[in-house]
């Protein structure tokens, strides 16, 4: 990955030793008296670079990449104090501008939110029983409490925390869930979730968020600290996947975990804390395009912290549902974002490094 941009301090070290060298056959000839040439461009482009590279910060490029530049803008300055003729002058111009490429090249992707984000939530109202997303569609979750008629009295709200990852946050358990309006938006052609979760313990039925269940799709964690996402494709096929990474998630701390589906190449991708983690393709687990209806029941609600709402329940679960099996989440959930693209793995680092704690 930084093969080119060795490359290029190297060629700056070269010039460095050639301008060292210039020097001293200048003070032992004066016949062959070098002409200095103008640095001015160099200077300036130097206290550019070095401006770019200050400023540089690792949730935007990888650390080695930034170390890469600050040297050979080093390099360049301190060859910028000798004796240099004008060729040298120039070649070092060039050398810089092509350390700068080589650079501005090892961003992590940008993600344009206006264009592709669905919804995000930073859930930090702190207060009331609805919290809004920060997307221009503006879509309202609205607190509601786990089915009674599977918990009983022990079902409950969700509640604010302080211990966010960044700020408040939403606690869930005993079926606390969010439920926010159905909107087509939500069956996007490809899709990325994008999470931050900290589980109270890691069971098999701790679901993150749902559309319509296996229906749509939903993401839970399994028991074994598996992400596990579960999508009905446009075939009518349902698609069971995890990452096959035991403990990739661990309880009591914040997991990133990020799930990608591009329908047209067909490709299901893992991330945990801004590591690939396992892909899938056609080949491997018959991934293919998400589905754009939902029956069984009609489009319900799209949750977050539960797997499903009361009337899913009612028309297709509730013969074989008990307290034990019913599948919610248990700890704290923040930083929940959709986008309508399949994000590629470096935005889905820059993600990573942007919210870490």
């Amino acid at each position: 990955m930084f093969k080119k941009a060795s490359i290029l301090l190297q060629s700056l070290m070269l010039i460095l030793m050639m301008s060292t060298a210039t020097l001293f056959v200048a003070c032992g000839d004066d016949e062959d008296e070098v002409v200095a040439g103008d640095k001015t461009q160099l200077n300036a482009l130097i206290a550019d670079l070095e401006t770019i590279a200050n400023s540089a910060t690792t949730a935007d490029y990888p650390q080695a990449a930034i170390d890469e530049f600050k040297a050979a803008i080093q390099t360049a300055k301190t060859a910028a104090q000798g004796t240099l003729t004008q060729e040298q002058i120039n070649n070092l111009i060039t050398q810089l501008n092509e350390a700068k490429a080589s650079f501005e090249s090892k961003a992590y992707g940008y993600i344009d939110e206006s264009l592709y984000l669905i919804m995000g939530w930073h859930f930090d109202e702190g207060d009331g029983t609805t919290t809004t997303d920060y997307s221009s569609n503006h879509y309202v979750g609205t607190f509601k409490r786990g089915s009674v008629d599977v918990l009983g009295e022990d079902a409950l709200m969700p509640s604010w925390t302080n211990n966010g990852l960044k700020g408040k946050a939403i606690y869930y358990n005993k079926g606390a869930h969010l439920e926010v309006p159905y909107a087509s938006a939500f069956l996007p052609s490809n899709l990325t979730i994008s999470v931050w979760i900290k589980p109270d313990e890691l069971y098999e039925h701790n679901y993150i968020i749902s559309q319509n269940y296996w229906n749509g799709y939903k993401l839970q964690t399994q028991g074994a600290g598996k992400p596990f996402f579960t999508y009905k494709k446009a075939d009518g096929n349902i698609i069971d996947a995890d990452n096959e990474t035991d403990n990739s998630v661990k309880a009591g701390q914040w997991n990133h975990i990020v799930i990608t589906l591009d329908g047209t190449a067909k490709l299901l991708k893992f991330y945990v804390n801004g590591t690939l983690t396992k892909t899938w393709d056609e080949a491997t687990k018959g991934i293919g395009p998400l589905t754009q209806t939902l029956t069984n029941p009609d489009p319900q609600p799209f949750i977050i912290g539960g797997v499903a709402t009361d009337a899913e329940l009612l028309a297709n679960f509730m013969e074989w549902t008990t307290a034990e099996n019913l599948g919610y989440f248990k700890g704290i959930i923040d930083e929940l974002r959709l986008y309508n693209i399949a994000l590629t793995e470096g935005q889905v680092t820059k993600l990573y490094n942007s919210d870490k704690p």
